[in-house]
């Protein structure tokens, strides 16, 4: 199965599905972002020296007028109240309900908060790749696409989404400027993988390319890896046996 959920938790006002992704047969791939809207992301990111907020996350949480029912209910989105809470009220950070100036926000801040939600993954992970900014995932039950191509722990962070936000605050203003330039160009390098722009063609033919890379190469490599196992590891299938020939 090929699926953009690695976890569903129970929720009565929406999603209502539990965990199905078996690491040992499923690939897992990032969600689609349509390419004007990748484009408009790029046009407004910023060299990381340029960047004068620190945190930035904007989306709905309980307190959404429209959707707040929602995620009141969703085990894994308190952490969305918490971040708000605190991070709302620090100078240099930008965090709050959706804004209309949403991409500029972004493209000009250091790091993007990427909390759970109604399940565990959100696109605003990947929106992160194409705005610049520094992935930091609050959510426990995230597992992250094309780990074999994606060095991830050198260009995001995961923290436990019980954090508190204060020593969250205090790791992410410890960051120099060097490093960060280092995921910033990590960032840079990775966001192919997560354009579907880029169409199957070579990208998703010439395997062998080192240069090659896009979501549908990401998804044959999985799939290419899960057939190997599946002959080989534990839960193989037997090997083909025609029946014998009728006498």
């Amino acid at each position: 199965m090929v699926t953009v959920e690695s976890y569903q938790a129970e929720n009565t006002a929406g999603p209502n599905m539990l965990a199905w992704l078996s690491h040992w047969k499923d690939v897992l791939i990032p969600g689609y972002i349509p390419s004007w809207r990748i484009s408009a992301m790029v046009s407004f990111n910023r060299p990381m020296l340029q960047r004068s907020i620190l945190v930035a996350f904007h989306g709905h949480s309980s307190s959404s007028e429209s959707v707040g029912h929602m995620y009141r209910r969703s085990p894994l989105a308190a952490v969305r109240d918490r971040v708000m809470a605190y991070f709302a009220n620090q100078s240099g950070c930008s965090v709050g309900p959706p804004v209309r100036d949403y991409y500029r926000r972004m493209g000009m801040s250091r790091f993007c908060l990427v909390p759970a939600g109604l399940t565990a993954w959100t696109i605003h992970l990947y929106e992160a790749f194409f705005f610049g900014c520094v992935p930091v995932i609050l959510s426990d039950e995230l597992t992250v696409p094309f780990q074999g191509e994606i060095d991830w722990p050198s260009l995001s962070l995961q923290v436990p989404s019980d954090i508190d936000m204060a020593e969250l605050h205090g790791r992410l203003e410890s960051f120099s400027l060097g490093r960060l330039k280092a995921m910033y160009r990590g960032l840079h390098a990775a966001r192919c993988w997560f354009d579907y722009s880029r169409g199957w063609g070579a990208e998703g033919l010439i395997s062998g390319d080192a240069g090659a890379c896009s979501p549908y190469l990401g998804l044959m490599r999985g799939l290419e890896r899960r057939a190997v196992a599946a002959r080989e590891g534990p839960y193989g299938l037997p090997a083909f046996w025609a029946p014998p020939p009728r006498t």
